[in-house]
């Protein structure tokens, strides 16, 4: 659930600690944000693929205490971006690394169970990416608070749900109607995919507020990091709705 990271707090936090300075810092731009997403994506793409290669390793270590230790670390650098944005260019490429290599796997071991899936999800990732883009710049979708308030507390609850059927999983127990082909587990699976795609539009909106507001220029990689999280969480669910529906 890393792409809470991008609120509204944490620019004007950031916009107050530099305030009372030099402004030499400079602001962060449009432009900043655009190219230092390119970076982490590009940086994610490369580790995607050799996550792709080490594909057995990738799942093997996905099931025992080593998977366990590097989710914690991706919590611990959602918490220390958050507390600290101006560490942000280090945390998001670690980042970038380690959900690349993982993704990578995740993705292999799809494609080899339901041939071209990766395709259709990337391109299902992309798309959505674009519309929200586009309904975000031409103002034909409102980000206004309520919105945001809706779409925290989804992915919130989204968070818990993970969180208690990895638990769960962990004593031989499993969530059927989430983790099995059943119509509730598809309709939730679309619920996700829906929730995963306003969350951009809200990324949009504060990365726009920052911007506007001056916040420095460390913000970009901030931002790029969060836009990074949301999209790969997005094509993640994206990935797993379609495993679903072939099932």
């Amino acid at each position: 659930m890393a792409q809470q990271m991008i609120t509204e707090q944490a620019y004007s936090a950031s916009v107050a600690a530099v305030r009372p300075g030099p402004r030499t810092v400079g602001h962060m731009t449009v432009f900043g944000v655009f190219f230092k997403s390119l970076v982490l994506f590009v940086v994610t793409c490369i580790f995607a693929g050799l996550g792709w290669v080490q594909a057995s390793h990738v799942i093997h270590a996905s099931s025992g205490p080593s998977w366990l230790l590097g989710y914690m670390l991706l919590i611990a650098l959602s918490f220390l971006a958050i507390s600290r944005p101006h560490l942000a260019p280090l945390g998001g490429l670690v980042y970038a690394v380690l959900m690349g290599w993982w993704v990578g796997g995740i993705s292999h071991t799809y494609e080899v169970a339901y041939d071209g899936i990766v395709a259709q999800a990337l391109l299902a990732t992309m798309a959505t990416v674009l519309v929200c883009l586009l309904l975000y710049v031409f103002r034909l979708v409102k980000v206004g608070r309520r919105l945001v308030l809706v779409v925290v507390a989804a992915t919130l609850a989204i968070g818990v749900v993970y969180l208690v059927g990895w638990i769960l999983a962990l004593f031989g127990t499993h969530l059927r109607f989430w983790t099995h082909p059943t119509p509730a587990g598809t309709v939730i699976s679309i619920v996700i995919c829906i929730v995963a795609a306003l969350s951009l539009l809200v990324d949009f909106a504060v990365i726009d507020t920052g911007v506007h507001d001056g916040a420095p220029k460390f913000m970009e990689w901030y931002s790029a990091w969060g836009l990074l999280a949301t999209v790969v969480w997005l094509y993640l669910e994206v990935l797993y709705l379609l495993a679903r529906l072939r099932r």
